[in-house]
């Protein structure tokens, strides 16, 4: 019987260089299409399935011009101080290069960070289109659920995509709770905040649903933890800030949290400062 030599090496080796010749051509959505087909061929974190997923993540959101780059790193610095400027910034960036992922996420991350659900949709779709396998992607897509209040999709997502996830699962948690939280199912809500408190300990919105939901809930407040929220958000470093940055949630709670604790008698966070705008 006749034999075959394997040649998948060979094979995903010559289909990431097309797609970097693609890149140097700018044509970005061909790059794409070529690497998705070759990583659903390959097995899940095979060498080849590693690689592929790599040059993916690199070419489709590498910057092809100083312009757009410099227009979207100033819609970064704007966004918790001005984000309606800086979703101006992420739109000149993306008229300059469109169907770049890096911008596409940055501004669907915005949208929900004023609460536009149906806007970050849109950019999340294109998202997908170009690297469904990003987990970043993939938490905008949580995120959109959860801010559309679809239960059932975002049941649905979570499920589905645990694996994929698990990168940015401390982030994707905080969203199962909240949707939870709104259906007034707070004991799943509290079983699922035990297993976020041991995989991101210290998270600052892990206090905040400690705290949250013991108000809810009914029972003993949690006050000592949102004390802690409070002091958390109040002191956070520039550094940390930007570890959070993928949680369009964080620290909105805050003024709610130390009003509550004005009104209890406790003091709200460590000093009478406003939080640091990070940028």
């Amino acid at each position: 019987m006749k034999t075959t030599t394997p040649t998948t090496q060979e094979s995903y080796k010559n289909l990431i260089q097309k797609a970097q010749n693609l890149t140097l051509q700018q044509d970005r959505l061909q790059a794409s299409q070529v690497l998705i087909r070759a990583i659903q061929r390959e097995q899940k974190h095979s060498p080849a399935h590693k690689e592929l997923m790599k040059a993916l993540e690199e070419l489709t959101t590498v910057f092809y011009t100083e312009r757009a780059q410099s227009a979207f790193v100033a819609g970064e610095s704007m966004m918790e101080t001005k984000p309606r400027e800086a979703i101006d910034s992420f739109v000149e960036a993306l008229r300059l290069e469109d169907g770049n992922v890096a911008i596409l996420k940055t501004l669907a991350r915005a949208h929900l960070f004023v609460t536009e659900c149906d806007k970050a949709d849109g950019y999340v779709r294109s998202a997908e289109g170009l690297n469904p396998f990003s987990p970043e992607v993939i938490l905008l897509r949580v995120q959109v659920l959860g801010c559309s209040k679809n239960s059932d999709g975002l049941e649905a997502k979570m499920s589905a995509a645990q694996s994929d996830l698990e990168p940015v699962m401390k982030i994707a948690r905080g969203v199962e709770i909240k949707d939870l939280a709104r259906r007034k199912e707070y004991k799943r809500a509290k079983t699922l905040l035990a297993s976020w408190e041991t995989l991101a300990p210290g998270y600052p919105e892990v206090l905040f649903w400690k705290f949250e939901l013991s108000r809810l809930g009914g029972g003993v407040v949690e006050r000592q933890a949102a004390v802690q929220y409070s002091q958390a958000c109040q002191n956070m470093t520039a550094r940390a800030r930007k570890s959070f940055n993928l949680d369009v949630e964080l620290c909105k709670g805050k003024v709610a949290v130390d009003a509550y604790l004005r009104e209890t008698g406790l003091k709200p966070s460590s000093s009478g400062q406003e939080p640091p705008n990070d940028g």
